[in-house]
């Protein structure tokens, strides 16, 4: 499971804390994912993106502050993300802020891409109002060694467009030249929890690399990062994102934007996984994710992490676990539930499997032919109850008119006349017990038809009241 091999050439965003890294990349991806602020590393991970340019597409990659503290297990995953993105990239854009000037840090990161990866371009951001750099600022520049400076400012986009011919002409000399924008999709799959259940560990062990930094300090993952690869010939995007806590126990500005980011990857996902801790029971923010999860109507896996430190496990050990789940999380019973252990990649795999299952049955399409069959034998065990009305309720039909969810239309007939919820609910289970749906939740609309009924006959007659106790046909 490799990162996806691709003819799309891949441009690394490198430099010391502050230089604009991320406001260039967002620039570039035409998105607000990279969180940017005052704060030295607010970027920790890599964060990959597309930028499209004259018709033609190139993968970006942003990068942490390459002057963070070594002395601290994040300071170090942040500068060995930064090298490894320059170890991987086509070309390197190497920035500089051009009102600080040449920084010491700066001169020893600029001597480590020159050695590392030959292909490299410098950018003097921040050039707000000046079209040319200073003298003294061009001298400095050029004790780099890293060539004839671009200028241009990410925040107002001044000059972007030129860097981004440069980009391209360089690319083209190194024959890696931008590729046509591919038209099919990528499955895509958000990695959501709360803190330190693992989600970032089970990221690495899909890919087979250190994608993410991984630390037992709690909200390392500041942004969601998409990583692109394929997996038997299926495009991935998968998507890591910060731990999620209750809004009033977050009180830094960044770990808000990090939250509010969540949601927005949630919303362009295919399928979500809810990682829970196994040495743990379900708490209360598990509880509360499922909702929300079960809101953004998207397929969804439960992954029960760090199965390899539950002690003396047996065959019914799963068995109860999934069952305290269940009871735990009673609206998602139709989610399946696998148990990993991303420290030693085992069942890794099976999430990938479970996914592309659950995916096909996000787009299962029933016929209006078997639907009516299923409508006939459900009626049958359990007539339709009203919640409001005088009048039994007549459901006249079931269509499907969506996928991605299954979205189905009931329409019910009579004047005053309200479904019972309970009986909605009663349909979709034996909805899913007809056709599966497994993973998938299911959305049923019902249409109440105004229209007079016609005398009821078959298995929807009702009895009629004579009085208090006593019914008659």
């Amino acid at each position: 499971m490799n990162p996806r091999k691709t003819k799309t050439p891949l441009v690394a965003i490198v430099g010391r804390a502050n230089v604009g890294k991320s406001t260039f990349w967002n620039k570039l991806s035409e998105t607000s994912q990279a969180i940017t602020s005052g704060k030295p590393h607010t970027t920790r991970d890599r964060n990959y993106a597309t930028c499209l340019w004259r018709g033609k597409i190139i993968n970006i990659v942003d990068t942490g502050g390459m002057d963070s503290e070594m002395d601290t297990t994040i300071g170090q995953g942040i500068r060995k993300q930064a090298e490894q993105a320059i170890k991987q990239a086509n070309l390197v854009l190497f920035l500089v802020d051009s009102k600080t000037g040449v920084m010491p840090q700066d001169l020893e990161f600029a001597e480590f891409v020159r050695k590392t990866n030959p292909h490299f371009i410098l950018i003097a951001n921040k050039a707000d109002k000046r079209a040319n750099l200073g003298e003294s600022i061009s001298k400095e520049l050029w004790q780099l060694r890293l060539g004839d400076p671009l200028t241009m400012s990410a925040i107002s986009g001044r000059g972007v467009g030129d860097v981004l011919d440069e980009v391209y002409k360089k690319l083209e000399e190194i024959h890696k030249p931008p590729t046509e924008p591919e038209t099919n999709e990528s499955l895509k799959i958000v990695i959501m929890g709360r803190p330190n259940v693992g989600k970032s560990s089970i990221m690495n062990a899909i890919l087979g690399e250190e994608r993410s930094i991984v630390s037992p300090i709690a909200h390392t993952t500041r942004e969601p990062l998409d990583t692109e690869f394929t997996w038997q010939d299926n495009r991935i995007t998968l998507v890591d994102t910060a731990g999620m806590r209750k809004r009033a126990k977050v009180t830094d500005r960044i770990e808000h934007e990090a939250i509010e980011r969540n949601r927005v990857a949630l919303t362009r996902a295919d399928i979500a996984l809810l990682v829970i801790d196994a040495t743990e029971d379900p708490r209360k923010q598990d509880k509360h994710l499922a909702g929300l999860l079960q809101d953004a109507r998207k397929g969804l896996i439960v992954v029960v992490n760090k199965w390899d430190l539950v002690p003396d496990k047996s065959s019914n050990t799963s068995m109860e676990f999934t069952r305290n789940i269940r009871e735990s999380l009673p609206f998602l019973n139709w989610a399946p539930v696998i148990f990993v252990s991303a420290k030693e990649r085992k069942h890794i795999i099976e999430i990938l499997k479970t996914a592309f299952k659950v995916e096909a049955e996000r787009q299962r399409i029933i016929s209006d032919n078997a639907l009516s069959k299923l409508l006939k034998q459900i009626i049958a065990i359990q007539s339709p109850k009203a919640a409001q009305g005088t009048k039994a309720p007549y459901v006249t039909e079931v269509t499907q008119t969506a996928t991605k969810p299954p979205t189905f239309e009931m329409t019910v007939r009579g004047k005053k006349i309200t479904l019972l919820k309970s009986w909605i609910r009663f349909f979709e289970n034996q909805l899913r017990k007809k056709f599966g749906f497994v993973g998938t939740p299911i959305l049923v609309n019902v249409i109440y038809d105004k229209t007079p009924m016609a005398p009821l006959k078959g298995p929807q007659r009702r009895k009629k009241p004579i009085g208090r106790k006593g019914f008659r046909y």
